[in-house]
C-alpha cells in the first residue's frame, strides 16, 4: 500500500512529481539561485538570516542538495586535500596508494592537488582550504601554500608527509634524511671510494639540505675533504642526474669514484647518461641512489640506494590526520621511520682504490640491510 508521503508526492496521472530544484528553494527563500548557491557552499558570504531562510526553504521544498551542501550542516565535507609538489614523480605513487587506502576506508573522499612549487598554484588551493571544502589537509611539499596557510593550524587539521615545516608545529612522518645520508655515504668510503661526488635536490627543500648534511658528516668523520666543486645541484628527475654527466667528464684525471645522488631519478638519469658517453657502472663509477623506488631494483645495474618506507609514511600520515579531524590531540608531533639500505650491483669499490681512511675492499653484494634511522 502507498503511504501518505507516497500519494503526496505523486501527480494524478500516477506518476512522481519532479524533484524540487535549486530556483524553487531560491524562489520560496526570496533569494537568487546563486545566493542559495553561496549559502551551501560558502556560507561566510552570506548573511546568517538570509542562510537561515534558505535552509528553511530547503526543508519546505523537499530540495536534496549535494553532499557539499547537506555536509555544511554538520560542519564536514568528508573530503581531504593532498597537496604534493609534483605528481608525476615516481616516489609519491606508493605513498598515495595507501593514503587514499586509509582515507576511504575512514569514509573521506580524496582530492590531489599539484603545487609544483609554484605560488600561484599555492594561492588557488589555499582558497579552496578556506573556503570550507575540505576537512583536512595532508601536505607532502614541505612549504606552506600562502603566507597565512600557517595560521590555519590552531583550528584546522594539517599533517605533513616526508618533508618537516620545523616552524609551523604540524604533525609530520618522515624519516631521518641526514641520518640515511650518512650511512650510505660511509657504505661507499668503506668501500674504498676517497672522492665521492654528491647530486643534490632543490635547494630550497628540506630533504636537499638534510642529505646534503649526512654526506658531509660522513665525510668529515672519515678525514677525507668536502670538495664543493663535488657537490651538484639538481631538481630530483631523471634530466637533473643526466645534465651532471659532462661536469663528472670534465674532471679528467680528477673524477670521483663515486657518485651519491640524493634520488633514485637523478641517479638513474645518470648513469643513462654516462653509458651513451661509453663508461661503465659500477667499473668506471659507482652510483648510489637514495628512495627505493620499484624501477630501482629492476634497472641495469640496479641500483644501490636508501630505501624509504613509503607505505608507512603514507598510512601513519592519513591516520594522524583523521585522528586530528575527529579532534583527537596528536601527542608526537614529529614520527621517525626507519629505512632500507639496498646494497645492489651498481656500486663496487674503486678499480684502482687510493689510499685513505676507513677504506676496506669489499665485494659487491646484493643484500639489503636494515638501518635504524636516529
Amino acid at each position: 500500500m502507498p503511504t501518505r508521503s507516497d500519494k503526496k508526492n505523486q501527480s494524478g496521472n500516477g506518476r512522481r512529481r519532479r524533484a524540487a530544484t535549486i530556483l524553487d528553494v531560491a524562489r520560496r527563500a526570496g533569494v537568487s539561485t546563486a545566493t542559495v548557491s553561496r549559502a551551501l557552499t560558502d556560507a561566510d558570504r552570506v548573511a546568517a538570516e538570509t542562510r537561515e531562510r534558505v535552509m528553511a526553504a530547503i526543508e519546505a521544498t523537499g530540495y536534496s542538495p549535494n553532499a557539499t551542501a547537506r555536509n555544511l550542516r554538520i560542519q564536514s565535507t568528508s573530503m581531504v586535500l593532498c597537496l604534493l609538489p609534483g605528481l608525476g614523480h615516481s616516489f609519491w605513487n606508493v605513498i598515495i596508494n595507501a593514503v587514499e587506502e586509509v582515507l576511504t576506508r575512514a569514509k573521506y573522499g580524496v582530492l590531489f592537488g599539484d603545487t609544483r612549487n609554484d605560488p600561484t598554484r599555492e594561492a588557488h588551493y589555499d582558497c579552496i582550504v578556506r573556503t570550507g571544502l575540505v576537512d583536512g589537509v595532508l601536505l607532502f611539499n614541505g612549504r606552506l601554500p600562502a603566507a597565512d596557510f600557517a595560521k590555519l593550524d590552531s583550528n584546522f587539521p594539517i599533517t605533513l608527509i616526508s618533508n618537516d615545516i620545523p616552524e609551523s608545529g604540524l604533525p609530520v612522518i618522515e624519516i631521518a634524511n641526514r641520518d640515511a645520508s650518512r650511512q650510505m655515504t660511509e657504505h661507499l668510503i668503506r668501500l674504498g671510494h676517497c672522492r665521492i661526488a654528491h647530486i643534490t635536490g632543490p635547494e630550497d627543500n628540506i630533504e636537499t639540505n638534510e642529505r646534503r648534511r649526512g654526506y658531509m658528516d660522513a665525510l668529515a668523520a672519515a678525514g677525507l675533504p668536502i670538495n664543493k666543486e663535488l657537490i651538484w645541484p639538481g631538481e630530483f628527475s631523471l634530466a637533473a642526474g643526466a645534465n651532471v654527466v659532462g661536469r663528472f667528464l670534465d674532471l679528467g684525471d680528477q673524477r670521483p669514484t663515486a657518485v651519491f645522488a640524493a634520488s633514485d631519478e637523478m641517479a638513474i638519469g645518470f648513469i643513462r647518461a654516462a653509458k651513451e658517453a661509453g663508461l661503465s657502472v659500477p667499473d668506471d663509477v659507482s652510483v648510489a641512489g637514495f628512495d627505493g623506488i620499484e624501477y630501482s631494483a629492476v634497472y641495469d645495474p640496479r641500483l644501490t640506494t636508501v630505501i624509504q618506507p613509503r607505505t608507512e609514511m603514507g598510512r601513519l600520515g592519513a591516520e594522524t590526520l583523521v585522528r586530528r579531524m575527529a579532534g583527537a590531540t596528536v601527542e608526537r608531533r614529529r614520527t621517525r621511520l626507519p629505512c632500507t639500505l639496498a646494497f645492489r650491483d651498481s656500486v663496487a669499490p674503486p678499480r684502482e682504490p687510493k689510499p685513505g681512511p676507513n677504506r676496506r675492499r669489499s665485494a659487491k653484494t646484493g643484500a639489503e640491510t636494515t638501518m635504524t634511522s636516529l
